[in-house]
């Protein structure tokens, strides 16, 4: 979501060939961004639309199983069908809320934030130290991102471009 606020959101097809989000995440971020004129709904939608974004249907064990995270842990229901979503299809799920992260490691689920994406894009040669640069401070306006993890990721992207 913080990729197409700052209009990247195409890094992660370049990263992964597309991107599978649960159904409360393309309510919450499309259908009611769109209501609102939020620019980032139509970057997800165009993702839909051209095919490498996928809205997931939730198998009905899947919403119980979200029900039970919601009930047991102090996350949003979006947080918890991309976890459920990232268990059941044994994939990594990209988590930026602290106790989603604490969630998804306690199940054994792969995670990242958002952060990650530029430079694991830039370790990959997607991007450019530059757009990577450029990538980290954008996101920076978008998300609560410490300056020394801003500052460490740059220092990584240094030694692995040497």
């Amino acid at each position: 979501i913080a990729l197409a606020r700052i209009v990247r959101l195409r890094v992660l097809k370049d990263l992964y060939g597309g991107v599978i989000i649960p159904p409360f995440v393309k309510i919450e971020c499309v259908d009611k961004g769109k209501a609102l004129g939020a620019k980032d709904a139509y970057e997800i939608e165009k993702g839909i639309q051209e095919g490498w974004v996928s809205v997931i249907a939730l198998e009905r064990r899947w919403k119980t199983q979200t029900k039970n995270l919601m009930r047991h842990a102090q996350i949003g229901q979006g947080e918890a069908e991309a976890i459920i979503v990232a268990k059941e299809k044994k994939m990594p799920v990209i988590l930026d809320d602290t106790e989603a992260r604490a969630v998804a490691g306690s199940l054994g689920i792969r995670y990242m934030g958002t952060i990650m994406i530029p430079y694991e894009a830039y370790v990959r040669r997607i991007v450019s130290h530059k757009d990577l640069g450029r990538m980290l401070a954008d996101l920076s306006n978008v998300l609560l991102v410490s300056p020394t993890v801003i500052a460490e990721i740059l220092r990584r992207a240094g030694e692995v471009g040497k």
